[in-house]
């Protein structure tokens, strides 16, 4: 059954297309084609490789949403959505689930696809000698940890009793565990005869994940010209295949995607909402908005004892003006997030950590904080509010008492900084915390720090993981609504991460291109691409 989040909310303006666009793909300055064959879609970031076992990044992600499919993924309003499985199974004590695949599928290079491509998938999930992003989320699967330790061969919770049947059990009970596979732009499906005959310690730094040709996805990947594009083709094999043939995803920054919609450079973007007044107003361009489910947030190095009392924490939300910052850079298209969790899973009377200065001094005075010691923060530049957001972090943490210095790094680089914990802030974005309350597990338990999960800023709490563990075992909806909401009543007192603000999920596209809907999680945007069609 669906659990749904309100709907999609459309927002109708003129955008005009402005001169004809050249049809040369090999520049960044032109759409890469035109006509019903060919899209011109923006990235946010450049991406790095195409690796479901890497920590997750956001442009990587986007491109992996084309070329790989995954058992099961989150519609745009928030459901689940059966992709690879047609429908699944859940023991009534949600420790058992069975996938039942769709049955006649065939890999894009037409070989057939199975429950033993599945299989060999989540055996690499799960081993965290070569997964860096879903290790975490698949630690509760019966007998990881045996595997994981080396005393046992394959992982006794895993298994395709036939070959269009895939099986989990889990070590405990988790009602939630569909979201750690399915609740965004990951545990994407792997060619077993393509990879399997590839030793385990090869594999991390196999160079198919630079040219990852084969896949389940509606597109198949085609190239990547390094800080220019990324060319998919429309997969022949695909279950349903696409009409428009090639997409080219072009990693420019938010402004320069936002002028090259109004001169027909580019058919679709994600844009800031520091962009609405300058895309509004002009023809035939329509603009998209979602709520979206997740948060750009700053994660403090929690390993370091600076960081470590809430007090310092809370000091710097006071410290900030978020509802400022929504209301003027962001003209309302944002909300101020107080917890990891949001929705029904938010009790009533949280603190809400309003601007209050004085009050960040005091807390800060109480917590002995050393001003004479900088703190880096670092962020990947090129999103208008990011680069705006920060400088306003800088501005008003001097004013209670804390030097920042901000710290610029490459979308290639920011892995690498939260795997190793090489930072002292980090501000980043995303997430999916409207469709299950488990999907806080990752980012806020003790077992889930990175590198092999996405606790960025290493933040621990036991009472918090207690209820976690409670929560997922829980098959009363009502009873795990309010175990989450007690988990959301301690992170909100303990301040697991800076909650920066939750931006609506804006999209500007071309009136040309029909069936795109807008989703909330930017790295789903794409999540029906084999359903668009350009008219005209």
């Amino acid at each position: 059954m669906k659990r749904r989040f309100g709907a999609s909310l459309l927002l109708v303006a003129a955008l005009a297309l402005g001169s004809t666009a050249c049809s040369d793909p090999t520049a960044t300055t032109t759409s890469g084609g035109s006509g019903k064959d060919t899209l011109n879609v923006y990235l946010y970031q450049k991406p790095k490789r195409f690796s479901p076992l890497d920590t997750f990044q956001g442009a990587d992600q986007q491109v992996m949403s084309l070329i790989f499919d995954n058992l099961v993924t989150v519609d745009d309003q928030y459901g689940y959505e059966p992709r690879l499985a047609e429908k699944w199974d859940i023991s009534p004590d949600g420790g058992t689930y069975t996938f039942h695949l769709r049955k006649g599928l065939k890999w894009s290079d037409g070989k057939p696809f199975t429950a033993k491509d599945v299989l060999f998938t989540y055996q690499l999930l799960v081993n965290p000698k070569v997964s860096d992003g879903m290790a975490g989320r698949l630690a509760n699967v019966a007998g990881v940890t045996e595997f994981a330790d080396g005393k046992a061969q394959n992982v006794s919770g895993l298994s395709a009793p036939d070959e269009n049947t895939f099986v989990v059990k889990l070590a405990s009970p988790d009602r939630g565990f569909l979201s750690a596979i399915g609740g965004g732009a990951y545990a994407y499906i792997l060619p077993e005869h393509v990879l399997g005959g590839v030793p385990v310690e090869q594999l991390k730094d196999h160079t198919f994940w630079s040219e990852p040709k084969v896949g389940m996805g509606p597109y198949t990947f085609v190239s990547y010209k390094t800080d220019q594009y990324v060319e998919v083709a429309a997969n022949p094999n695909f279950r349903e295949p696409a009409s428009i043939k090639k997409i080219f995803l072009k990693p420019v920054t938010s402004d320069v995607a936002t002028a090259q919609l109004g001169t027909g450079e580019m058919d679709l973007a994600q844009i800031s909402a520091t962009d609405v007044k300058t895309v509004e107003g002009q023809k035939n361009l329509k603009l998209v908005s979602n709520e979206a489910p997740g948060f750009v947030r700053i994660a403090l190095n929690q390993t370091q004892p600076r960081f470590a009392d809430p007090r310092v924490r809370q000091a710097f939300l006071y410290a900030i003006d978020r509802k400022s910052f929504v209301d003027k850079s962001l003209a309302g298209h944002a909300k101020v997030p107080n917890s990891v969790l949001q929705g029904t899973f938010v009790p009533d009377g949280i603190n809400a950590y309003p601007y209050d200065p004085q009050k960040a001094k005091a807390l800060l005075g109480e917590a002995r904080w050393d001003s004479s010691k900088p703190v880096r923060l670092a962020w990947i530049p090129g999103t208008r509010d990011r680069d705006e957001f920060v400088t306003l972090v800088q501005s008003q943490l001097s004013a209670v008492g804390v030097k920042v210095e901000l710290q610029q790094v490459q979308a290639a680089q920011i892995g690498e900084i939260q795997a190793k914990g090489d930072f002292d802030m980090n501000l980043f974005g995303g997430g999916l915390y409207l469709v299950d309350g488990s999907s806080a597990f990752p980012v806020l338990s003790c077992t889930a720090f990175a590198p092999k999960s996405g606790n960025i800023p290493r933040f621990c709490d036991q009472q918090i993981d207690q209820l976690l563990t409670q929560a997922g075992a829980e098959v009363d909806e009502s009873k795990r609504d309010e175990l989450y909401q007690q988990i959301t009543k301690r992170d909100n007192e303990l301040v697991s991460y800076l909650w920066a603000y939750s931006p609506d999920t804006l999209w500007a596209h071309n009136t040309k291109l029909t069936g795109f809907t807008g989703h909330g999680e930017f790295t789903l945007g794409f999540w029906n691409a084999y359903k668009w069609k350009i008219s005209g």
